[in-house]
């Protein structure tokens, strides 16, 4: 019987031993920093939201806006004051969808980030560099 206990302890400890000692595997997301709604958007759009989102190596800006025609979903990402990708995805009410990536070079895609990277407050923006 004490040889019993025994093993069924070193068992135990062999498992303890195990999870503490296991590597830690990073979240690729951090967290979200911060989300605004009812943005001044051209074209018009209801109800919507921008949501910043820390990652470990950037931060992305993901906007969604009703339109008549159905829903738009935009993604940025960046760090710090460098542009990495952007694009869009669009849904109509027919249950057709589009999407496109941005020419990043293009100065209304660059003044369309601005804009919208504006509306984050400069802390939460901080976090991105």
């Amino acid at each position: 019987m004490k040889f019993k206990t025994l093993i069924l302890s070193g068992f135990a400890c062999l498992s303890l031993t195990a999870c503490t000692s296991a590597p830690k595997i990073p979240q690729l997301e951090t967290g979200v920093l911060e989300e605004v709604q009812n943005l001044e958007v051209y074209p018009n759009t209801v109800n919507n939201k921008a949501k910043l989102t820390k990652f470990i190596d950037k931060c992305v800006i993901e906007f969604t806006g009703n339109l008549e025609a159905g829903k738009s979903i935009e993604q940025w990402s960046f760090k710090g004051l460098t542009l990495i990708s952007g694009g869009s995805a669009t849904f109509a009410q027919d249950g057709s969808s589009t999407a496109a990536n941005f020419d990043l070079h293009a100065p209304d895609v660059q003044n369309n980030f601005l804009a919208l990277r504006h509306n984050f407050h400069k802390d939460a923006l901080a976090q991105c560099n």
